[in-house]
């Protein structure tokens, strides 16, 4: 490994656990939501007529009668270790996504010492790029976002590989971040993480719309170029009445491109298109997984991503269901974790 490489992955260490430590930076992991689960657990139990105990800390048991089914804090006993394993590796999982019809985003996977390799596919994709580790990391660990410059990439590279020397490179997408909750093969549950909006009025322009909101300093954004760009609009493009226009994927108060966790706030089941839930199941289907959240890329989740310009970027087996839990968007008749546990119990061995 070259020498400046070698001083990028020891101030990544640093930078990683300062962002650990410091109050300010401080991110509450899944795995720190013990007694959040509880209750989410809990309160599924008892709209399904189940009871839960405690077996020991964090580690429960729920039972119906002679049912009865064992949880540790967001883990079910929904899929064996293969597919866990199969379901970490991006690489692989974009793959099976391709295999299925379904888009990913142009990368490429690398490691530190094909940084040459890497900065080529930089100029040729002339467009900003996410940084993260093939394998070995969740919840945004190890992840860099809007990588452009040459610098950003090695700095990005050497994060990525605290977590796999394997490294994957690719096109950002542009659009609004997207959770699919699949359980048995069924679409369940879905949010979304809400980008920036604006309605047309079937007179002003988009730069117009931009100023009246008080937003005119986007104007200039790259991402918000890139973002109208993906829906065939441009700043003096007039959006018909009602037209609802997607600006940009992220709030542009948010300025950290590391390790940033994505958090839903709006509950979007009723918005998915079938189109759109058919891509995402494929990609279950190719894993074989039971219960799985689906990470995608769009701009409209009202057609399919072949037809947005989206993509899937990401499968998560054992997922957290607190993402399930948002106040904004359409009501669920029935909580996600009493879905999960009716499924989990109908399925379990009486004994």
């Amino acid at each position: 490994m070259p020498g400046g490489m070698r001083v990028r992955v020891l101030a990544a260490r640093v930078g990683r656990r300062l962002r650990s430590v410091l109050p300010s930076q401080r991110t509450t992991y899944v795995t720190e939501r013990v007694n959040e689960y509880r209750d989410y657990w809990s309160e599924g139990a008892s709209t399904i007529g189940a009871s839960l105990s405690d077996l020991c800390p964090g580690v429960w048991e729920v039972r119906r009668g002679e049912q009865r089914t064992q949880l540790a804090n967001f883990v079910t006993q929904c899929d064996d270790p293969v597919i866990l394993r199969v379901a970490g590796d991006k690489v692989l999982c974009y793959q099976l996504a391709t295999r299925a019809g379904v888009p990913v985003p142009e990368h490429c996977v690398v490691t530190l010492e094909a940084l040459s390799a890497a900065q080529e596919f930089r100029r040729q994709v002339n467009v900003p790029l996410v940084v993260k580790p093939a394998s070995g990391s969740s919840s945004g660990l190890g992840v860099t976002t809007g990588v452009r410059t040459s610098g950003a990439l090695t700095s990005a590279m050497a994060l990525a590989s605290l977590y796999d020397e394997r490294i994957l490179i690719e096109r950002m997408i542009p659009g609004e971040s997207y959770r699919l909750l699949f359980l048995g093969g069924r679409l369940i549950h879905a949010v979304r993480r809400r980008g920036i909006r604006l309605t047309g009025d079937g007179r002003s322009t988009v730069r117009e719309l931009l100023q009246a909101s008080g937003s005119a300093s986007l104007v200039g954004d790259p991402v918000v170029h890139q973002t109208l760009h993906m829906q065939h609009l441009e700043l003096e493009t007039v959006p018909p009445a009602g037209r609802e226009v997607l600006i940009r994927g992220v709030p542009a108060t948010s300025n950290s491109t590391r390790e940033l966790r994505t958090v839903y706030d709006e509950s979007v089941i009723h918005r998915c298109s079938p189109a759109l839930a058919r891509e995402a199941a494929a990609v279950v289907c190719g894993l074989g997984s039971e219960l799985a959240g689906v990470d995608l890329i769009t701009t409209d989740p009202s057609v399919s991503l072949r037809a947005s310009g989206g993509a899937f970027i990401e499968i998560n087996t054992t997922p957290g269901i607190h993402h399930h839990y948002v106040r904004l968007g359409d009501a669920v008749e029935t909580p996600v974790a009493a879905t999960v546990l009716e499924y989990l119990l109908a399925r379990a061995r009486a004994c």
